[in-house]
């Protein structure tokens, strides 16, 4: 047997049993901060206006079904739940981005005159020639995401980190950076940089993932991008206590409040205190 709750939506929220004698023990219900802990030592801190419910159980929430919408209701609803998932896509790309070590910006393209055009012989031919170079150069860093280009086809962009394959000058600079090239890309052009600056490092490659790319239906129900099974998502914990006297956001919405924050500053506000997130 479930209790029936309602959540800020506006839709139903279920409670389980477990759930209930939460409730009932006077366990904490609500988190205000959920904090992101990344492995230089900054912190991303998300204030939640209203707070946001913590528990360790799956929520399950109801509408009633799709079958009683319409069919511009379900329009609407299938819009949002592509909307969210481009935006938890392009979240986890940042953190992946933040958290690891890379040093190089890649984009490839492929030839149409010798590569095929669609999606699924792109994503291949860039997973076979990531394989290619962990066999001969070892593991390394790397997040690639596809990008569409305004003929529909598909190249890539890629930041790699502990990976030197041969690069040789290509003569051309961008903004005072030298342009390499890598021959062992037998697809196309190649241009790669050596990273600039750290802060642009998160919105480099997450970018590139758009809503056209997210619905496409060659893509469906497929990975979106590649990245290398030695990435680590940051450290992620709740604190449920109000702090006073935080600096100025830096970013600011009705939902939420989102402070970067060097170590000092976060122990300064919220001491080394942990808690497991269960959300």
């Amino acid at each position: 047997m479930k209790e029936q709750d309602k959540n800020q939506s506006g839709l139903p929220v279920y409670l389980t049993y477990g759930q209930l004698d939460d409730e009932k023990l006077g366990a904490p219900k609500r988190y205000t901060y959920k904090v992101k802990g990344y492995s230089d030592g900054t912190y991303t801190v998300i204030e939640y206006v209203n707070g946001r419910l913590k528990t360790d159980q799956k929520l399950t929430f109801s509408s009633g079904g799709n079958s009683d919408l319409s069919d511009e209701e379900k329009a609407v609803r299938l819009k949002e739940s592509r909307l969210a998932n481009l935006y938890k896509t392009k979240n986890k790309l940042r953190d992946y981005a933040k958290n690891n070590h890379f040093d190089k910006f890649w984009t490839l393209t492929f030839d149409p005159k010798i590569c095929g055009a669609s999606d699924d012989y792109r994503f291949e031919e860039m997973r076979k020639w990531l394989r290619k170079m962990r066999d001969k150069y070892g593991k390394f860093n790397y997040l690639a995401v596809p990008e569409r280009h305004k003929s529909g086809q598909i190249h890539w962009h890629m930041m790699t980190g502990y990976f030197e394959p041969k690069l040789i000058d290509s003569g051309k600079e961008y903004r005072n950076i030298p342009i390499l090239n890598c021959p062992e890309w037998e697809f196309g052009f190649t241009n790669i940089q050596n990273v600039r600056s750290k802060k642009k490092i998160s919105n480099y490659v997450s970018k590139y993932i758009t809503k056209d790319l997210m619905d496409s239906p060659a893509r469906r129900n497929k990975k979106k991008y590649w990245g290398s099974s030695l990435l680590e998502l940051p450290e992620v914990f709740s604190i449920s206590e109000e702090v006073n006297g935080l600096p100025e956001a830096g970013f600011e919405s009705e939902v939420c409040k989102i402070y970067d924050m060097e170590k000092a500053d976060f122990t300064k506000y919220f001491g080394e205190r942990k808690k497991p997130l269960a959300d």
